[in-house]
């Protein structure tokens, strides 16, 4: 994309018109056309204030892989709010997560993936603010009104996503976050609305389905291309059926008996073992796994069984440790042949998963279930772990 359209297109999203951004360069209007329509370029020393009035940097002006900075930038706030979220106290942590990206969308006002993100953080927050909830920590319990603006905040920023972002995926993980959102207010006709707004299974005519076909597979780069297409599928697959064990097994742990919370998890597990003998749908299960295990150990000890708990603690600490070094060994490979063999959203996934990361993860997990089960029995099950 040239300078000029460049400069229409970041004028526009910012619902501005050509006088208006004249006036904000003290220059004129026909000047600003000339630009965008090609006919002139602008002197060097406006380049600078030009990309502030537009709030892009230069090289997002000059069209310098803007998308790619903007991924990149998006990517590493993710990292930084996660750690926040999961650092200590659940509740405070994810309050912690929702200020500082909350910061990041005042600082970024156009990166519409930092934009999901805080919407995804309120919902994830609004679990510890709905009383009605097994996570309600009271939090905000003394600012209901600050509680109303966050929430107002979110539902701006996820328009803001859904209306102008052109990636399909971005609005989808605000729908889906709204959806929890309202779910925790109790405002469900909304909430429906969000639901009803997401893709679904039930038709099972999938675009997965029929991508494969559409690759030709009369040369050798054409074969790869096909292999590569089939692997996406499955890891997209096989993720959304993770998902849906992960979130019965958590329903079971606080709603249903030990043996039908036992029987899910265990189920569940055995399904995900068996996906993760292809080293390439590993990336997409681990976290899954290990949730799925965080309910099963939280099943015993809520009904008093530590000993059953820290057994299932030691056995996932195991599997933890196999994929730890498994990613460490697979990371000491070129970057390129990594995405080549295992695709490049597993590639990014691997490379964070160090034995720092984790250990920040299972200690995490470990307060959780300290607040989801009784002192004594947590204290006979830290002893025996």
């Amino acid at each position: 994309m040239s300078l000029g359209n460049n400069i229409k297109k970041y004028r526009r999203d910012l619902g501005m018109t050509q006088e208006e951004l004249a006036r904000m360069l003290c220059i004129t209007g026909q000047a600003v056309s000339k630009w965008e329509s090609g006919a002139g370029l602008p002197d060097v020393t406006q380049i600078v204030p030009l990309a502030r009035a537009l709030n892009v940097s230069t090289d997002a002006l000059f069209g310098f892989n803007a998308e790619s900075y903007d991924k990149e930038y998006a990517e590493q706030v993710k990292l930084e709010a996660d750690q926040l979220r999961d650092n200590g106290d659940p509740a405070q942590g994810a309050l912690a997560s929702a200020e500082y990206l909350d910061k990041k969308c005042e600082e970024n006002i156009f990166n519409y993936r930092i934009m999901m993100r805080y919407v995804q953080a309120i919902a994830h927050m609004s679990r510890f603010v709905n009383p009605e909830n097994t996570y309600y920590r009271e939090l905000m319990a003394d600012d209901q009104k600050g509680w109303k603006h966050v929430v107002r905040l979110a539902e701006n920023r996820a328009m803001q996503v859904i209306r102008y972002s052109e990636e399909k995926e971005l609005a989808d993980y605000c729908h889906y976050a709204l959806a929890w959102i309202y779910w925790h207010t109790q405002e469900y006709e909304k909430g429906r609305q969000h639901v009803d707004a997401l893709p679904t299974i039930r038709s099972n005519m999938l675009q997965e389905t029929l991508l494969p076909y559409y690759i030709s597979a009369t040369t050798d780069s054409g074969i790869e291309g096909w292999k590569e297409q089939v692997r996406d599928n499955l890891q997209n697959f096989i993720r959304a059926i993770n998902k849906q064990i992960l979130y019965a097994a958590e329903g079971m742990m606080w709603s249903c008996s030990l043996q039908e919370a036992e029987d899910i998890c265990r189920w569940g597990i055995a399904i995900m073992e068996h996906f993760m003998a292809d080293d390439r749908m590993r990336a997409y299960c681990q976290g899954f796994y290990r949730d799925t295990c965080k309910f099963l150990i939280a099943a015993y000890l809520r009904n008093d069984e530590p000993e059953k708990a820290a057994e299932e603690w030691k056995r996932l600490m195991g599997k933890i440790d196999e994929y730890v070094a498994f990613c460490s060994k697979v990371c000491k490979a070129d970057r390129e042949a990594i995405e080549t063999e295992y695709g490049k959203k597993a590639a990014e996934n691997m490379s964070h998963y160090t034995r720092e990361y984790i250990d920040g993860k299972m200690q995490f997990m470990r307060n959780q279930l300290k607040g989801w089960c009784s002192e004594e029995v947590f204290a006979k099950f830290e002893k025996l772990i």
